[in-house]
């Protein structure tokens, strides 16, 4: 009994493959069918034995009650909406760069491949060093105060820079802060590397993002370290078991509703995927000025959280540059410095009187010089 159980939670663990996020591979899906193969015939074993035919038959019926009230409630409490508060004041201190005012439209789109459509802004010198892909943070976009950190790396430092809105944000398609999957970010962000690997050939290639976009490009380093040169992390989130964070969070910027982060893990994805997991407490005038966006699926959320950065950083042999400022409202400046240095090969500086966004103002003047030394 105790094995066909262990079999039906594996397979509820979504190994079998039924949920959009499932593992891939032969290897789980043998163990947990042999799992229950055995234990359905332990158990028929012993109806036919007959001596312990009533009990074996009385444990079978309550352990199948007890899994069935089981699953009914965590489904109940699961499919129960979250809250969110709604934001007097934004947690993030702003200024005229976080504003889509006056923006130009994107240079272009590429196609995902679930056939989506990507927006990106291209900025690109007649002769570029070298080229970069850039990912925004939580709720952003590539409008939303990127456009002149791509302005002077392009002009001052001719490096080809790359803005790519993530899907369900800023002029990308599909639902606001959602994605098919988790792994299907990961499938965008490695098709933006390979559209610039081949639009820009020749030339070292560097990726990297702010915020939680260097945690998208953190998940996705499997898949293009190979066409990747170096990393540049701008305000990074590490993830949440890396000890970056400050206490207060910016004043709750981000509200964590953990049921629909439970449900959809426990299942890969089958079970509440897309019903909302995190609030961002951006006000009406930011959401409607920058067109940012205030609500994230456990999915979107999921995909944005680097699931093991230290690894991840420790694997990577490429340089990794690491930048955040002093008054940054969201991680802590010293740990984040020395998380960094899980990677062999890490650049990190605090940038004095720099804010969690702000930073973005300034730090072109510092990742420059740093990509084209590391482009020589």
């Amino acid at each position: 009994m105790l094995l066909a159980l262990c079999g039906v939670l594996l397979l509820l663990r979504g190994v079998i493959g039924f949920g959009p996020d499932a593992p891939q591979g032969t290897g789980a899906h043998l163990l947990a069918v042999a799992l229950i193969v055995v234990g359905v015939a332990a158990i028929v074993g012993a109806l036919l034995i007959g001596r312990a035919a009533r009990a074996a038959l009385a444990a079978v019926v309550v352990c199948l009650g007890v899994l069935t009230v089981g699953l009914g409630t965590g489904v109940a409490v699961a499919v129960v909406p979250c809250s969110f508060p709604a934001p007097s004041h934004s947690g993030l201190t702003t200024d005229e760069t976080q504003t889509t005012a006056g923006a130009p439209a994107p240079t272009g789109t590429l196609r995902a491949s679930d056939g989506t459509r990507l927006a990106y802004y291209a900025f690109v010198p007649a002769h570029p060093v070298a080229s970069l892909v850039f990912s925004h943070g939580s709720g952003a976009n590539s409008a939303a105060g990127y456009l002149p950190l791509a302005r002077d790396l392009d002009q001052e430092f001719g490096i080809a820079t790359y803005l790519v809105d993530l899907r369900g944000h800023g002029a990308s398609g599909g639902p606001r802060g959602d994605t098919p999957s988790v792994a299907q970010l990961q499938r965008d962000e490695q098709t933006a590397v390979d559209y610039v690997h081949h639009a820009q050939p020749g030339i070292p290639e560097f990726v990297g993002g702010h915020s939680a976009g260097a945690g998208v490009v953190l998940n996705s380093v499997p898949a293009i370290a190979h066409e990747v040169a170096g990393y540049v992390f701008v305000a990074p989130d590490f993830g949440l078991h890396s000890g970056t964070e400050l206490e207060s969070d910016a004043s709750n910027f981000a509200t964590v509703c953990q049921r629909p982060l439970i449900a959809a893990t426990v299942t890969d994805g089958l079970l509440d995927a897309h019903a909302p997991a995190v609030g961002f407490a951006y006000t009406a005038g930011q959401i409607a000025g920058a067109h940012l966006v205030d609500r994230y699926t456990a999915d979107m959320a999921i995909a944005q959280n680097p699931a093991d950065a230290a690894g991840t950083l420790s694997r990577i042999p490429q340089p990794v540059g690491v930048w955040i400022g002093a008054d940054d409202e969201v991680f802590d400046p010293t740990r984040v410095v020395a998380y960094a240095h899980h990677a062999a090969h890490a650049t990190t500086a605090i940038v004095p009187g720099a804010t969690h966004l702000g930073i973005l103002d300034t730090v072109a003047a510092r990742i420059g010089p740093w990509i084209a030394g590391h482009s020589a």
